[in-house]
């Protein structure tokens, strides 16, 4: 009967198992129960294991190794954020530096000040100390005549209880112990069967912090935790809390943790596993000190536990030590009894005690380098050098390969480099030149010293310091003046700052003038819109415009105080080397690093804002004096890199002693620096050789012979004809000039040009002296439809001539309109459009229209020169020559009813012309007819007496009828411009007639 049952229950679960029905693991062992098996002696156990194991997913073959996988979860997170690090320091902190003079922090908190999340090991074996608690499960796998795995936990009672296996106690034990004991046992029962013992999923156990500690409370951690993934849950110690002191409490023990032991990789140092019911207590901070100056680690340390004194070599040891290996001072700032403070000098050997509250100050005794040579500058082997291997100059520069050219960087100038020497019983630095090409011959040498500095120049510092020094000769009062002011350099001028400075100093009584509005008006010049009349369009003039201000109140001779006096020009270093900074030394005087200017050319500026038209009228911004030099954004070449202020002026002011200059026939011609000795071919070298063109017949060298004890300096001169190969016999001295003349050439610079009807026109070099006729010659002489009477002769100097004649018409003509336009009296006289046509024309006056062309009245016609020698015009360079064609009519221009062109007949007079162009007009004046020739020279009809001839005419003539001019108060001043416009008419309509 039983058995029947016993094969039915067999039945059902195989049943279970055949369906398609997976009832979970709480099923398979509730049916287990109803079949009454499950106690794994029977068949009913051993199928109910396979159930369970198909239902988790787990074979029913054991793997070799034991499953030790952890079913926990992956991490806990911490109950609160910790107050972070950089924050705001703690009350000691604040109390420290207050001592020390210096921000100092507590030492370990930016670790465990924070909470952060506890992993939890996913994988791997546990170490035999582990110790087993209630919860724990165990995992025994079989091996051998029986292939099983079993899994049961730690019961209440602390036993482990596996099938056909006695109970054996685990909870309180080592999990080493109680595994040899497991197998033991697993050995003696089953025969032929290997068993392997594990822990699978670890146990929950729940620990309280409490103290210092950022978010105390109970936690709930895995059996595996320690009592650092705690503090981390609890969110990190607070600032006030002990390091070095934090207590687990188990049952009646307490077992003490250092931190300190952590943070400093003491060997010593170990992390405390935390048990069920464990209690982590984390007590206030009782006892610090702080070390500062030259150690590892500067901070707050705590003192161990129960202690108020340290001795000074355990501090230091905490600190890292110093930074390196030295001699230093070790002081103490203590705390008497009494609350006062004493600073305590105290032995290096650290036997002295350091308590509670105390200071340790730790700095060097000593900081000099000795027996040691710096090379620095314009060198690829910069650096540091024992001096016993390098004991002169000869030693330290012992090859040429030190100064290769670097792409970037500047050419190193090895003919005047110096030593720097720091003198040990003064502590004041001295300069010693000397050149590095002498050294290399072996021809200088110069002993070194411990802490020398040995610099070596570049061309870009060579021409800043030789400008310097050839600016300083040139004007020598300039050294005792132009002294920086090493508290508040000037600043970089603002251009629209210094204009509105400029307004801001003019006299009061400017913006009252009523002549300001009217001079703005001939300068074409808007008033702000809105803006009364009179003296109120003046103000608005100068508050918008301040360029302007300015400039009318020179034009009204009204003094600016502040433009009296500008001082000296400031010196042009930077302009002259574009690309490079300027120190900010004697010379420059611009602000206090990188003063630079990398343009060479001055450009103009845009008027500040709500200026109106002032920069694009007639009367631009440069016309007022508004310029600045405009820097562009390219990095620049920094001077001296390596070298204090100080010693980079000493170095500078040192050099341009040896300064001498070449002028002339050389490629680079300047300032350079040369030692006393130095020869003539070194200096053409580095002034990039002689041109072709040089004369080596005589050249000079001026000299200076100075006598300190006389206090006289005479002036030696040399003149020398030698070739280039024998210049090394002429040596040479400080503030030497040496002038290298071209030789002198017959051909002239530059070429004259001639066009028109001659046989081979163009371009003709010319020699000096050269005639007319000599370049006609050349140029195959005139065609035969050229017009010899009627030559275009242009000469560039005649031109200029004639501009500076227009603008000096221009400038009486403005200052007459503006004596006018400021007498009230006399405004009544002019009208708007009247001042509208003079400005106009100064206006045209200023910019050349109807341009002055240089023409000059010659004569080319081969007959006449050889008649007439002195008219054979000796040429320039420079000079065109147009040879028209035959013209064939007379152009009739001015006051007459139909100007234009009539043909040419030798017996027509100028009345005749005057009368086939229509006669003249109402406004004309007759009384001042005159004739143009072609060749450029007028000639009045009337030539002022009775018996004068009338003018003979040409073809290609011009006869032009003045308009009579109309008789008011400034009737002088239209004559004038009625004058020079004629002129320019008359010019213009010649070249229009002959060119035809």
């Amino acid at each position: 009967m039983r058995s029947g049952r016993k094969w039915a229950r067999h039945a059902l679960l195989l049943a279970a198992l055949a369906s398609s029905v997976a009832p979970g693991l709480a099923q398979a062992q509730g049916l287990s129960q109803l079949l009454g098996g499950g106690n794994g002696n029977d068949l009913t156990g051993d199928l109910l294991r396979t159930v369970q194991q198909r239902l988790t997913g787990q074979s029913t073959i054991p793997s070799l190794q034991p499953d030790v996988q952890v079913q926990n979860p992956p991490t806990y997170g911490p109950q609160a954020q910790s107050t972070p690090f950089n924050g705001p320091p703690s009350a000691i902190e604040r109390l420290m530096s207050a001592r020390a003079g210096q921000p100092i922090r507590q030492y370990g908190y930016e670790v465990f000040g924070r909470g952060a999340p506890v992993v939890v090991r996913q994988s791997g074996a546990l170490q035999d100390s582990y110790i087993l608690g209630e919860g724990d499960e165990i995992v025994l796998t079989l091996r051998g005549q029986q292939n099983a795995s079993y899994r049961t936990r730690v019961d209440r009672d602390g036993r482990v209880v596996f099938p056909g296996l006695p109970p054996i106690a685990g909870a309180g034990r080592s999990f080493g112990g109680f595994r040899e004991d497991l197998e033991d046992a697993a050995g003696r029962a089953l025969t032929g069967t290997e068993a392997l013992v594990s822990v699978g999923a670890v146990r929950q156990i729940a620990v309280r912090v409490t103290g210092e500690v950022n978010a105390p409370g109970l936690f709930s951690l895995s059996g595996l935790a320690t009592a650092m993934d705690a503090l981390s849950l609890a969110g990190g110690i607070k600032n006030t809390g002990s390091l070095r002191d934090v207590q687990v409490v188990r049952g009646g023990r307490s077992y003490r943790l250092d931190l300190y032991t952590l943070l400093m990789g003491d060997a010593a140092g170990h992390d405390i596993p935390l048990a069920e019911g464990d209690r982590i207590v984390v007590p206030l901070q009782t006892s610090a000190v702080a070390v500062v100056g030259q150690v590892k680690r500067p901070a707050i340390y705590e003192l161990p536990a129960g202690q108020q004194a340290s001795p000074l070599s355990s501090l230091m040891a905490m600190a890292g030590g110093t930074e390196v290996r030295g001699s230093y001072r070790y002081s103490i700032l203590r705390t008497r009894e009494d609350g006062k403070r004493e600073m305590v000098q105290v032995g290096a050997g650290g036997s002295a005690t350091v308590r509670d509250g105390d200071v340790v100050f730790v700095a060097p005794t000593a900081d000099i380098s000795l027996a040691k040579v710096e090379l620095r500058g314009a060198t690829t082997l910069n650096g540091s050098y024992p001096l016993e291997t390098v004991r002169s100059l000869r030693g330290l520069l012992a090859s040429s390969d030190m100064f290769t050219p670097t792409v970037g960087r500047p050419l190193p100038y090895l003919l005047a480099d110096a030593v720097i020497r720091l003198d040990p019983a003064t502590l004041q630095r001295t300069v010693i030149p000397f050149a590095v090409s002498d050294v290399l011959e072996g021809k200088a040498d110069v002993a070194l010293q411990s802490n020398d500095v040995v610099y070596i120049t570049n061309v870009a510092e060579m021409r800043y310091i030789a400008h310097k020094a050839g600016d300083l000769q040139r004007n020598p009062t300039r050294k005792v003046n132009d002294h920086p002011d090493p508290v508040a350099p000037p600043p970089l001028a603002d251009p629209n700052a210094a204009l509105q400075a400029q307004a801001a100093a003019l006299p009061p009584g400017l913006a009252a003038d009523p002549r300001v509005a009217q001079l703005a008006a001939l300068q074409g010049i808007q008033l702000p819109a809105g803006q009364p009349g009179g003296a109120g369009q003046g103000a608005a003039l100068l508050a918008a415009n301040p360029a302007y201000a300015a400039y009318a109140a020179n034009q009204l001779g009204q003094q600016n105080p502040a433009l009296q006096d500008q001082g000296p020009p400031k010196p042009e270093e930077e302009r002259l080397n574009p690309g490079i900074v300027a120190p900010p030394d004697i010379l420059t005087a611009q602000d206090g690093s990188t003063a630079r200017a990398d343009d060479d050319q001055d450009q103009t500026v845009a008027l500040p804002a709500g200026a109106g038209p002032l920069g694009a009228g007639p009367l631009g911004a440069s016309q007022l004096g508004v310029s600045q030099a405009q820097h562009s954004r390219r990095p620049p070449l920094r001077l001296f890199v390596g070298l204090d202020d100080d010693t980079r002026r000493l170095l500078v002011g040192t050099l341009t002693n040896y300064h001498v200059t070449v002028v002339g026939e050389v490629n680079s011609p300047g300032d350079f620096l040369v030692m006393p000795g130095a020869t003539l071919d070194k200096l053409v070298q580095a002034a990039g050789g002689l041109t072709p063109k040089v004369d080596l017949h005589a050249f000079e060298v001026t000299s200076a012979d100075i006598d300190n004890a006389s206090g006289l300096s005479r002036t030696a001169r040399h003149s020398y004809g030698l070739p280039v190969a024998q210049f090394a016999q002429v040596a040479l001295k400080p503030f030497d000039r040496v002038r290298f003349n071209p030789v002198f050439s017959d051909r002239d610079t530059g070429d004259v040009t001639l066009s028109g009807e001659v046989k081979f026109p163009g371009g003709y070099e010319i020699l000096r002296g050269e005639h007319l006729s000599s370049v006609l010659a050349r140029a195959g002489g005139f065609t035969d439809a050229a017009y010899p009477a009627g030559v275009v002769f242009l000469r560039q100097s005649v031109a200029e001539s004639q501009r500076d004649t227009l603008q000096k018409e221009a400038d009486a003509l403005e200052r007459q309109i503006i004596s006018i336009v400021g007498n009230v009296s006399g405004k009544v006289q002019v009208t708007d459009g009247e001042i509208a046509y003079v400005t106009q024309m100064i206006g045209r006056l200023r910019q050349g229209i109807g341009p002055a062309s240089g023409r000059v009245a010659v004569h080319v016609d081969p007959r006449e020169i050889a008649a007439h020698p002195e008219l054979d015009l000796v040429m320039e360079p420079g000079d065109q020559l147009v040879v028209p064609r035959q013209p064939s009519a007379v152009v009739v221009s001015g006051e007459v009813m139909a100007p234009g062109g009539i043909q040419f007949r030798s017996d027509r007079s100028v009345d005749d012309y005057i009368a086939m162009a229509g006669g003249m007009t109402e406004i004309a004046d007759d009384d001042h007819v005159f004739v143009v020739q072609p060749d450029g020279s007028a000639i009045q009809v009337d030539g002022g007496g009775w018996l004068s001839a009338a003018p003979k005419l040409a073809p290609g003539s011009v006869i032009v009828v003045p308009r009579k001019l109309r008789h008011f108060t400034w009737d002088s001043i239209l004559m004038d411009i009625i004058q020079v416009t004629s002129q320019l008419a008359i010019t213009g309509a010649s070249l229009a007639v002959i060119s035809k």
